[in-house]
């Protein structure tokens, strides 16, 4: 292949794939036809990441021992690293769930002079070294694509090649960073991002620190986290996928390990992807704390159907209308949550008894009901993932079924079955709710 070719490849793959998985797939072709250094010359005009000036190799190191060595504040509420069991899932159907052990991790909150870090990109630059939140062995367990992080051209053992820019887009005083590869995604709002914040306020983030966000940020999330801000603080934008220097970077642990890019997906992979139960919960009644008082206002609705809208790409009901009326029959109120604030999304969650939802980012809502609830998910066969979120619903005291039905698996050799569209039976179904309810 030629680097004509390539180049129209990866302009052919962008609709298809996305501007940072087809630079992912760009970048790895290059250094496998060029090498590190000709690649670095021909990706850096073809991909849409701004001001790629230099190439630079940096040691992958454990943003955790970084900090204990450098940060000039640590604070550390707990320590990982403990291995724990979760309890066994009830699915009504076919599954692919099983035991599930895990892993703790460390919940610290850090301030690291004179930092480098790139919107989307889950680095940071700290002398010559990239700090990643990882620890122990954690990462190396992990079969990865780092090149997915816009930051990456190459990884190298534990040294990375990223590509990084002369002068930064804007430099600020102080910060607390939410940047990640997963910053426009809500789902992983809810699962990381939040919990992080929720986290280092727990940890003493003081209160005059801005908060550094990616442009992408859904409304929704940012909306609500402008809320939960104390009044000394504010949001700060930085511009999409640019260079941002801090001159004291508070960062905080992610309640779970986030890898760049999984390219499978065997148990090991699930069990680190999760979190602790008694951990996570603590995080999250204080995340209801901040949020206020209001979310116990009532809402008149005790039976809320968290439904995905029918152009959702991926992990599709394809019977929705028919398994939506049946619920409606039994007195629930159809809700798309993207409708909504979160704070109203919240809301409606906590004020119910009974919560239906096809398998996704609308079924982590789930952990703001109150103790008591019982929760339905919705899903295909591949149910492994959702033993971490019944630990987590169980510690906080909500019960939680899965009920399954026949998947058609997915088009793209990028995704498990854990994405498959999928049909639910009426029946089945009908016959769940009577006794459920």
């Amino acid at each position: 292949m030629t680097e004509a070719e390539l180049i129209a490849l990866h302009e052919a793959e962008i609709p298809i794939w996305g501007h940072l998985p087809a630079a992912m797939r760009f970048k790895q072709a290059a250094v496998r036809m060029l090498g590190v250094g000709a690649a670095f010359d021909l990706v850096r005009g073809h991909v849409s990441v701004p001001s790629l000036d230099r190439l630079q190799p940096r040691p992958i190191v454990s943003l955790r021992e970084a900090a204990l060595d450098r940060a000039l504040f640590f604070n550390e509420l707990w320590q990982g690293g403990n291995q724990f069991e979760r309890a066994e899932l009830r699915v009504i159907g076919n599954g692919n769930h099983g035991p599930l052990p895990g892993w703790d991790r460390s919940a610290f909150l850090a301030c690291l002079p004179n930092a480098t870090v790139r919107s989307r990109s889950a680095l940071v630059f700290s002398g010559t070294d990239a700090l990643m939140d990882f620890e122990g062995d954690e990462y190396s367990r992990v079969t990865d694509i780092p090149q997915f992080d816009p930051s990456i051209l190459h990884r190298d053992g534990d040294v990375a090649w990223t590509m990084e820019s002369n002068a930064p887009a804007l430099e600020i005083d102080e910060a607390f960073v939410l940047f990640g590869r997963n910053a426009v995604d809500f789902g992983h709002w809810i699962t990381e991002y939040l919990p992080r914040y929720v986290l280092a306020r727990m940890a003493g983030l003081p209160d005059q620190v801005p908060v550094l966000i990616d442009p992408g940020v859904p409304a929704t999330v940012r909306d609500a986290l402008a809320s939960y801000l104390p009044e000394a603080s504010r949001l700060v934008i930085a511009p999409h996928l640019a260079e941002v220097r801090v001159g004291r970077l508070w960062c905080a642990s992610n309640p779970i390990f986030s890898a760049f890019y999984p390219s499978d997906w065997p148990l090991e992979l699930w069990s680190h992807l999760g979190s602790a139960p008694a951990p996570l919960a603590r995080i999250i009644r204080e995340w209801l704390r901040i949020a206020g008082p209001g979310l116990l206002e009532p809402t008149g609705d005790d039976r809320i159907f968290l439904a995905r809208k029918p152009a959702t790409r991926n992990k599709r009901l394809l019977n929705h209308v028919e398994i939506e009326a049946l619920a409606i029959e039994r007195g629930f109120r159809i809700v798309y949550p993207e409708d909504l604030s979160l704070h109203e999304q919240m809301r409606l969650v906590a004020n119910s008894r009974h919560i239906i939802a096809p398998e996704g980012s609308n079924g982590l809502l789930s952990w703001f009901a109150q103790p008591g609830c019982k929760v339905c998910l919705l899903s295909p066969p591949y149910t492994l993932p959702l033993v971490d979120l019944n630990a987590i619903l169980l510690e906080l005291g909500i019960s939680l079924t899965v009920l399954t039905g026949p998947d058609l698996p997915t088009a793209s050799e990028d995704y498990c079955g854990f994405w498959n569209d999928y049909r639910i039976s009426p029946k089945v179904f009908s016959e769940f709710l009577d006794g459920w309810l």
